[in-house]
């Protein structure tokens, strides 16, 4: 917030304005230095703080009161696409055949791609799962507050052939249930990926501009649920998103071919 308040000249409180605040944000996004997530954090900042010097009499009244957040969806930086089912072969058999990884971590790989891929995991979720998050009889897997992007906590279920693989990772490497079950962490799971990427003939960045990372699992996951047919609201529910439209404008790719294979389940009059 004290960055936002130099950047925008105000020395004084007294000095803060609805109309010096705006241009500030207008500022930004048009020099594109920031994202809108960022940006946002900064509004809900400085919102915070007049609103309470108001409270406290401080101010006469919130000038910010009538100030709106970015809308992060609709300006996105970086722009993800989901792999095929072809490219999702591919990269598994790289990360289990890559002749600079020993044994276990190419078993390691695979199973967090495994689980990347079929359970809409983010990295940083995955890499804090412990066992005694994942429900072994009933295939129920708890996302703990803490550990997540929103705060919040969940269940929702996995794959029975993905709870099995886990069960029988812990099981041989005797991992704990508060002990973390892989060793990965931001950086060296962005560095295996990139390098199975190129292992497996897949373009990080295609001709449309669109790109391949880590995060681009978890659209894959969206995407492949949508392509069978799940309802939007259900794939909703599954990413823990908190509108359907967040679901269908960032995370589930269309292709022209499945637009026109819809076109030709209508009947013809």
């Amino acid at each position: 917030m004290q960055q936002l308040l130099s950047e925008s000249g105000i020395d004084a409180i007294t000095k803060i304005r609805r109309e010096t605040i705006e241009r500030w944000i207008a500022g930004e996004v048009q020099q594109k230095k920031r994202s809108p997530r960022t940006i946002n954090s900064y509004i809900v900042s400085i919102k915070s703080f007049v609103s309470y010097l108001a409270a406290i009499d401080i101010l006469p009244s919130n000038p910010l009161k009538q100030i709106r957040k970015l809308n992060e969806a609709v300006d996105q930086r970086k722009k993800r696409r989901a792999l095929t089912a072809d490219e999702v072969k591919r990269l598994l058999e790289v990360a289990a055949t890559g002749n600079c990884r020993k044994p276990k971590k190419q078993k390691e790989q695979v199973l967090t791609y495994r689980l990347l891929i079929g359970t809409g995991l983010r990295s940083t979720e995955l890499s804090l799962l412990t066992p005694n998050q994942i429900n072994f009889d009933k295939n129920r897997l708890t996302i703990e507050a803490a550990k997540t992007k929103n705060k919040k906590a969940d269940v929702l279920p996995i794959r029975p052939d993905l709870v099995q693989a886990v069960k029988e990772w812990v099981q041989e490497h005797e991992i704990k249930p508060n002990e973390r079950i892989f060793g990965f962490d931001s950086d060296s799971i962005r560095r295996s990926f990139y390098r199975d990427l190129r292992l497996a003939g897949i373009e990080r960045v295609g001709d449309d501009g669109r790109s391949v990372d880590v995060h681009s699992l978890r659209k894959t996951f969206g995407t492949m649920l949508a392509a069978a047919g799940v309802p939007l609201t259900t794939v909703q529910r599954l990413m823990r998103h908190s509108t359907p439209l967040l679901t269908a404008k960032l995370y589930i790719d269309v292709e022209g071919v499945d637009m026109m294979d819809a076109l030709g389940k209508m009947p013809v009059f």
